[in-house]
């Protein structure tokens, strides 16, 4: 179920986070930098996965237009290149839900693109990152 406290149409048609305040870095990272790319919420939501699943994980950056990302197996660390008080740590728990949260987005937006999105990303890396957790029709 999409969570539009999360997420808006704006005046450029592109999503912005408008959710509570204590995620707000975190939904800026994902709605500026991912924005509605399906690999890129893809990957993102596999990584976080992947961190809380094995401890050993090797923290991973993400880096965008405005953000680097740091997932490790303890929190997904955001921190703005321009601005330097928007930054901030978010447990990989929290971190999922505004992921999943922007891929159900992603789905309501771009119907058209979301299986054939889902179908590259586990082709090339062997492995649903979605799996036990949203269905995707193929």
């Amino acid at each position: 179920m999409i969570r539009t406290r999360y997420y808006m149409e704006d005046d450029s048609e592109l999503p912005r986070f408008s959710g509570p305040a204590e995620l707000k870095v975190l939904g800026h990272w994902v709605s500026g930098d991912i924005q509605l790319v399906g690999l890129s919420i893809l990957e993102a939501i596999d990584l976080v996965r992947l961190a809380q699943s094995d401890a050993g994980f090797a923290p991973e950056d993400l880096t965008g237009n405005a953000f680097t990302a740091t997932i490790s197996p303890q929190e997904v660390t955001i921190e703005n290149h321009f601005l330097e008080q928007v930054r901030g740590a978010f447990p990989l728990d929290k971190a999922l839900v505004v992921l999943l949260d922007f891929w159900d987005y992603f789905t309501l937006a771009s119907p058209d693109k979301c299986t054939s999105c889902w179908n590259e990303y586990v082709r090339e890396n062997g492995r649903d990152p979605l799996a036990g957790l949203r269905e995707i029709t193929a």
